[in-house]
Parts: C-alpha cells; structure tokens; sequence
C-alpha cells in the first residue's frame, strides 16, 4: 500500500457508499446482501468488483474481497455498509 495513503474507517465507508448504486440506498438503507439485502448475488458480485477496483484506485493496494476467508466467517462481511467497511479495512491492514 502506498504509504502517503491512510486507511480509515471513515474514508473506507465513504468509498463503499460511493460505489453502492444510489438507488440501493435509497430503497433499502445500509443492509447490502442477505434477508431484506439491496443485492441480488450477482448485484453483490459486481459490486464487490468495482469496490475492489476502487480500493486498488484510492488506496494502491490490491485485496479480493470474495474469498475463502469471507466466506467462512460466522456472519457474511457483506451484510451492511459498517461490517463491509471494517472488514476491507481489515483486509488493508494486513
């Protein structure tokens, strides 16, 4: 990661919101995927995409979002804005 670039919260879940579609939003609040989820799964999928193309953009780090390590988690880093947002920040930390 570039080091002039700092990671936070903030920045992180501003960039998320960004690239949700303001229509999901608006319709549904801050849930993304799952019960009552603004996304289908392949919403989810080309969201996913487009953040992490985004994050490489902003951020000059390379993360996929859609792994092994995601997907085994008890509760899906997908569900909302917050979760999602700690859980890139995670991700750029290592």
């Amino acid at each position: 990661m570039n080091a002039r670039t700092q990671v936070s919260l903030k920045k992180v879940r501003d960039l998320v919101v960004e690239t949700l579609p303001q229509s999901t939003l608006k319709s549904k609040g801050e849930i993304i995927f799952g019960p009552d989820g603004a996304l289908d799964s392949l919403d989810l999928v080309n969201f996913l995409a487009d953040l992490e193309y985004r994050i490489d953009q902003v951020f000059g780090c390379e993360i996929v979002l859609a792994s092994e390590k995601a997907m085994s988690r008890n509760r899906s880093p997908f569900r909302d804005v917050d979760t999602l947002s700690g859980y890139v920040v995670e991700l750029l930390s290592e």
